[in-house]
């Protein structure tokens, strides 16, 4: 017997056409071991691709020595999103697949025919995925939300409504309402989810819907009741977010809130549990009107009991009697609003309100007046650019003001970074080796001191040029030496670039080899053939990959702007938008002020999206290699205690930071523009005073050009009244608030910085009754003060422009000193240099305008009544100063100037005539006075014309 081939063994059935047999495809060996090494290659380009940002961060935290912080971001979020998608994904699931089994045996009962139970179970497992997506999603997005719940403490401070300290508010209650709200979703996903099952697998109908099972009735409507009794616990908690209430007269819970509001809450939640419980009963007992009943009184007390009875009583209760109604709550929104703020420590000093500084006391206070600050950063920014960048890919981004000990005298000054500007390389320079290999860095910085000025009318250098020159006399252990000027990380170090390389890093103005010593701090070494490859897949750059001029020593410096780089690090806290360079033992080092902000104060008004605010950090980044260093000042912060619970390597303790740079550390401007923006209304504690704003205040105005703008904070080396130690302080004057016109200063405050970052806030007041000229109102009578207001329109003609500075109130003692320099700038090039021209000085009996600081101070000492001092024709800016060269005979052309002069206030003075201001007529004819008397007597044999009364 023979064997035949198995298909030959069958009988062919002659009912059934043969199967069309598949064709056979032979892959050799060769073929296949090339078709898996493709496949391979194809799955590492899709894992490199999707993990290379991955990798790329975890090689960066951990070269900047900040890896545990990314550690436990992911953790926390691996977490939360495993931990709610299996609880939410498992509650579904478990629900949907009881549905299953309980519709398995149960009869149709409706017309439309049943579904499948396998297409039922993939459909089953898609939708339960998708609710595990979704919750572990939202979970995982709340990460800080829960980290802060497990590690916040308590604040000592209670609530005065519950009696729940402010920690609850912080760290509980939002945890809470997103628990809740989550929970919510989940059941309405569910009973959506049950529901289908049940009318899928019975195959039923809108009308079939009374024929449903008790027990499948029964499971629905307890998810129902469930979804109900989440509503209610949401009316509990919305009786926490009274204390976030904007119905009353002042943020917070308010009458309204307290004695409707709170009760129509608790009562709306006992309905809505009464309403869940009908619910799940008439599951049992199928009585529809006491369903229907039921969820038509919670919609109804609902509107009741929620808008319109709070509402009554607003208007018949508390309208007509507000302040007695809200006189507690008032006072509650001013207590906690200082509290949230930290102004509840305002230290408050009463001055005598005399105005004009005492006899002696300007010369008294030698440190003070040294330091007026003469160099607006506006005017002394394009400056530096001008005379110190040399090269157009450096620029001098922006001006910090600091101080330093110089022979044994604070001196404030302004000090520039010059910093790399890529924008400024020719086109045909910016290819990929000038921006990633050799334009790498910045180089160096300008110092200057804030009250000096060259015989130019410029600012004189303490510090300057490349590489570094101090000049000036010698001073022992000078703070102002650089010995490492390399700046790789700063303000405008926006590119990623790679060192090390074969190509040469262009350092200074000679193109010297640079070689970055670094030691790793927050560089990626690009040591292989992976590292390069992800690194390229990251940066979107094959040239990473392709360069013939990297090494196995280069290395990856990534996030160098400054703000990027703490932000990447530590991106819970705030960041104050203007850093500062410090000079520290030969190095360049960066401060930024980092901030603790929240908008779950309770009871306390917010201020630009917060109503919490602590200068709780200070972070340091070495301008060199990039080492990167928060350190968790004194401030008492619960918020940042719960951050260092949270990472325990990321704060080190303010003493560690080196004494060098903790003796610049300053209270910070955008700290203090907040503070002082709430303190000009939450001064007032007398819950009456504060109703009635009648003692509201407004930040100080001044005008810059055709504007009036609201005075900036400025820093000033000074003694305090009452203090006996001179001390960087940050001050603002405060002027009448509300819809008053009066401009008169009615206090000012400073605040001020020990090294340790502890901060301290003090105001000095003026009596209501005594007129104290604010800076607007000094301004005014610059410009109504004939000799000066002529000199500047002498000077703002064609070819010219003044500038005028900011005006800098300077206390001293109990008066005040008003400081507004002058600058000339030539335009008809347009590339003319500001120059300090002239110094106005003022105090509330005199104004005066001279060429220097020092001698308009001596004019206010004696007395001058010469406002002006002698007339001049407008310099050539560029030149040298007048002012400083002999004065025998008057400049050339300074009678034709005089007469030019004369006549365009006589063309004003008719204009004002004609249009009917005789105020203006008047004044142009003192101006029209004061030039004819200066024209007599700088003509030779011209006696001094008496002038008219």
């Amino acid at each position: 017997m023979f064997n035949l081939p198995p298909n030959q063994n069958r009988r062919p059935n002659p009912g059934v056409p043969p199967r069309p047999s598949l064709p056979s495809f032979g892959v050799s060996p060769s073929t296949r071991r090339m078709l898996i090494t493709a496949a391979f290659f194809v799955v590492l380009f899709v894992v490199v691709f999707a993990t290379a940002a991955f990798w790329v961060n975890w090689w960066w935290f951990g070269s900047v020595g900040y890896r545990s912080v990314l550690v436990t971001r992911y953790v926390s979020q691996v977490t939360l999103f495993a931990l709610f998608g299996v609880l939410a994904g498992g509650f579904f699931l478990a629900n949907l697949v009881f549905a299953l089994r309980r519709t398995r045996r149960a009869r149709p009962v409706g017309g439309a025919a049943p579904l499948g139970e396998r297409l039922l179970v993939w459909l089953l497992l898609a939708a339960t995925a998708l609710v595990a997506l979704s919750a572990g999603s939202s979970g995982a997005a709340r990460w800080e939300q829960w980290l802060l719940f497990r590690n916040g403490g308590s604040f000592g401070i209670d609530d005065p409504i519950f009696g729940r300290d402010v920690g609850f508010y912080m760290f509980t209650l939002p945890v809470l309402q997103a628990v809740r709200g989550g929970l919510t979703a989940l059941l309405i996903a569910t009973a959506i989810g049950v529901a289908l099952i049940y009318a899928l697998r019975l195959g039923m109908r809108p009308a079939n819907w009374r024929s449903v099972p008790d027990q499948m009735r029964i499971h629905v409507f307890a998810l129902l009741g469930g979804v109900l009794l989440t509503f209610a616990a949401g009316y509990v908690l919305a009786n926490y977010e009274l204390l976030f209430s904007t119905r009353g007269f002042v943020f917070g819970a308010g009458y309204t809130d307290v004695n409707a509001q709170r009760w129509a809450n608790y009562a709306l939640a006992a309905v809505t549990t009464v309403a869940a419980v009908l619910l799940v009963v008439n599951a049992y007992v199928r009585r529809l009107r006491l369903l229907a009943g039921a969820l038509i009184a919670w919609a109804a007390f609902g509107v009741l009991l929620g808008v319109i009875y709070p509402a009554a009583v607003q208007r018949t209760v508390v309208d007509p009697s507000e302040l007695r109604r809200e006189r507690p709550f008032i006072e509650d929104n001013i207590a906690f609003t200082r509290q949230a703020y930290g102004l509840d420590a305002v230290t408050v000093r009463d001055l005598s309100g005399q105005g004009e500084p005492a006899p002696g006391s300007i010369q008294a206070q030698p440190t003070t007046v040294d330091n007026i600050r003469l160099w607006d950063y506006r005017v002394i920014g394009p400056t530096y650019q001008q005379l110190q960048a040399f090269a157009p890919y450096y620029a001098f981004r922006d001006v910090d003001i600091d101080r330093y000990d110089l022979g044994g005298e604070l001196t404030q000054v302004l000090l520039s970074a010059r910093e790399l500007n890529l924008a400024g390389l020719p086109e045909n320079a910016k290819n990929w080796n000038n921006r990633h290999l050799a334009y790498t860095h910045g180089y160096g910085l300008v110092v200057s001191p804030v009250s000096q000025v060259d015989n130019r009318g410029l600012p004189p250098f303490l510090l300057a040029d490349i590489p570094p020159t101090r000049t000036g006399p010698p001073v022992e252990n000078d703070p102002l030496v650089v010995t490492r000027p390399e700046i790789y990380f700063g303000e405008s170090a926006e590119d990623w670039v790679i060192v090390d390389t074969e190509q040469e890093e262009f350092t200074g103005l000679a193109n010297e080899p640079a070689r970055y010593e670094g030691a790793g701090r927050g560089a990626i070494e690009l040591s292989n053939f992976g590292t390069k490859l992800v690194a390229a897949v990251f940066l979107r750059d094959r040239n990473v990959l392709l360069s013939g001029a990297l090494t196995d020593d280069s290395k990856l410096l990534l996030r160098r702007e400054i703000g990027e780089r703490v932000r990447a690090i530590a991106p819970f806290l705030d960041y104050d938008p203007d850093p500062y360079l410090v000079i520290a033992d030969g190095r360049l080092v960066w401060v930024i002020d980092a901030y603790t902000t929240s908008s779950r104060y309770p009871d306390a008004t917010p201020t630009r999206g917060i109503n919490y605010v602590r200068n709780s950090v200070k972070v340091t980044i070495d301008a060199y290699d990039g080492t990167t260093t928060f350190y968790r000042t004194n401030v008492a912060d619960p918020i940042a205690d719960a951050y260092a619970d949270i990472y325990p390597d990321l704060f080190r303790p303010v003493a560690e930071v080196s004494p060098t740079i903790a003796a610049h550390f300053r209270y910070p401007e955008l700290l203090f523009d907040v503070q002082t923006e709430v303190f000009a209304a939450y001064h007032v504690t007398d819950a009456q005073a504060f109703y009635n704003s009648d003692d509201r205040w407004a930040i100080a105005r001044e005008r810059q050009g055709e504007e009036t703008l609201r005075m900036e904070p400025y820093y000033v080396s000074l003694t305090l009244p009452g203090e006996q130690k001179s001390e960087f302080a940050l001050i603002l004057p405060f002027t009448p608030g509300g819809q008053q016109e009066r401009q008169n200063m009615t206090a000012w405050m400073a605040a001020r910085t020990a090294p340790d970052g502890s901060h301290g806030l003090v105001v000095y007041g003026f009596p209501r009754q005594v007129t104290v000229f604010g800076p607007e109102q000094i301004a005014a009578r610059i410009s109504q003060e004939p000799e000066i207001s002529s000199q500047i329109t002498l000077w703002d003609q064609a070819g010219s422009e003044v500038i005028r500075g900011n005006m800098l109130v300077i206390p001293i003692g109990d008066g005040l000193l008003y400081v507004q320099p002058l600058y000339l700038r030539a335009t008809a090039s347009g590339a003319g240099l500001p120059e300090l021209r002239r110094v106005i000085a003022a105090t509330s009996e005199r104004v005066v305008m001279r060429p220097t600081l020092e001698e308009a101070l001596q004019a206010i000492a004696s007395g001058s009544a010469d406002a002006a001092g002698p007339l001049e024709a407008a310099p050539d800016p560029g030149a040298i100063d007048p002012a400083t060269q002999p004065q025998d005979a008057p400049p050339t052309g300074a009678d034709a100037d005089l007469a030019q002069q004369a006549l365009a206030a006589f063309t004003r003075g008719q204009a004002a005539l004609e249009s009917g201001d005789w105020t203006a007529y008047g004044r142009e004819q003192d101006a029209i006075e004061a030039i004819l008397v200066r024209l007599a007597e700088a003509t030779p044999g011209a006696g001094t014309p008496t002038p008219t009364p």
